[in-house]
């Protein structure tokens, strides 16, 4: 009787023998948990000895229990989430109603093999948008399998699985972000034609980098006039007000001229928010939904060619680093997590820009010739004072000279 280690999964498992009858019963990755169960068993056994009755509990152990299913699994994992926000546990519950139960939802753990979620993946390649003939993004395939990856991988460390088979399933590769921002005489145009009660929203989202969902966070509360400063805390989706995409993401922006003249023209109208909100509908409630019609609208209108809304961070962030403006300052502004993902989205911007930095630089230190000659130095030709020019010596003191005379 003891405990072992499974090498391949790092399971602690019982090993038991009671009257001849072997036994092998898994615990889990704790190994405090297998050796306090084993005691229990030993300290089981023992009161049944000293009683002298037949100890139950290996009837008990090797009886068959109901297996775990994904569905059952899924409950556990959401359940264990309460703090995280409550967008994301929105979106995880649309994922498995929508998808994921449909699929595995009476399925046992043990019985979702590789191939199995392999063929899962590949029928969401095939899969269109609910409402059109679009094919689902790679993106959106990978957001939807997230979740599954996810509670495999708790019933693996819970011991409820001996391997966890989504680490044998690769991530679709996604396409890069699609980086489309507009000029500033595109800009302006597009903010002309906007409808006149969110023109101050689409302007402040121009010209502070923000995301839309932090914009539909703000209260009048976050704006700093003194210091010319805008306080990004949180976000809001689907009508659920939360912590930001990231722990970067809550950050202090400044207060450009152009959204700072926006914020006023806005501060003052007669709508009003009962909750301190920004930007709200023409009712004063909340924006719980994208924008995105009413942007699409004004770039017909103004005879542009069709971009999504978030494409304005991304004409904010483009314009910042042709104007040459440090990349960590930026990516701070953005709430970028690092500078590398700042690189990474808008690397082409960054390489057009260097090239301007690099001419600007080869301009500037055009003046200066390019072969510097030494001067030659003309010493005197004086014994003990030196050689021809062109050259140095050092004089040699008289005791020296002397020294040198001397033969052994």
């Amino acid at each position: 009787m003891g405990i072992f280690q499974d090498k391949e999964t790092g399971h602690w498992a019982i090993r038991l023998k009671y009257y001849g009858r072997d036994m092998k019963k898994v615990i889990g990755p704790d190994r405090r948990k297998a050796e306090l169960a084993l005691a229990e068993i030993r300290q089981e056994i023992k009161l049944a000895k000293l009683a002298g009755q037949h100890w139950q509990g290996f009837e008990k152990l090797q009886r068959v229990q109901k297996p775990k299913t994904f569905a059952e699994a899924a409950r556990d994992f959401l359940a264990e989430r309460v703090g995280y926000k409550s967008s994301t546990i929105a979106s995880w519950n649309s994922i498995f109603r929508s998808y994921l139960l449909a699929e595995f939802g009476r399925t046992p753990l043990s019985v979702i093999t590789e191939s199995h979620l392999r063929k899962f993946q590949a029928r969401l390649q095939m899969t269109t948008v609910r409402g059109s003939n679009k094919p689902l993004t790679e993106s959106r395939i990978n957001t939807i399998m997230q979740p599954l990856r996810s509670v495999l991988a708790q019933a693996y460390r819970n011991g409820e699985l001996p391997r966890d088979p989504s680490l044998a399933v690769k991530r679709l590769e996604e396409p890069r972000a699609g980086i489309d921002p507009l000029s500033e005489e595109e800009l302006q145009l597009a903010l002309s034609y906007i409808d006149s009660h969110y023109q101050p929203l689409f302007t402040v989202l121009a010209y502070s980098g923000a995301r839309p969902n932090e914009l539909l966070a703000l209260r009048w509360s976050d704006i700093d006039w003194n210091s010319k400063s805008i306080s990004i805390t949180k976000g809001r989706v689907r009508g659920h007000e939360g912590r930001p995409k990231t722990r970067s993401s809550e950050r202090t922006i400044p207060l450009l001229p152009p959204a700072e003249q926006a914020l006023n023209e806005l501060k003052g109208r007669g709508v009003r928010s009962l909750d301190g909100y920004v930007f709200t509908k023409p009712n004063g409630n909340p924006i719980d939904k994208h924008l995105d019609r009413i942007w699409e609208r004004a770039l017909r209108k103004a005879g542009l060619r069709h971009r999504p809304s978030y494409q304005l961070r991304h004409t904010f962030a483009t314009q910042c680093i042709v104007k040459s403006f440090p990349l960590p300052f930026i990516a701070k502004v953005l709430g970028h997590s690092t500078i590398d993902t700042l690189i990474r989205h808008y690397a082409g911007w960054i390489d057009s820009a260097t090239k301007e930095q690099e001419k600007r630089l080869m301009e500037s230190f055009a003046e200066i010739p390019a072969k510097m000659t030494t001067p030659k130095i003309a010493l005197s030709n004086k014994k003990g004072e030196g050689k021809v020019e062109g050259r140095r010596k050092t004089k040699v003191s008289p005791v020296r000279k002397s020294l040198t005379r001397l033969e052994f």
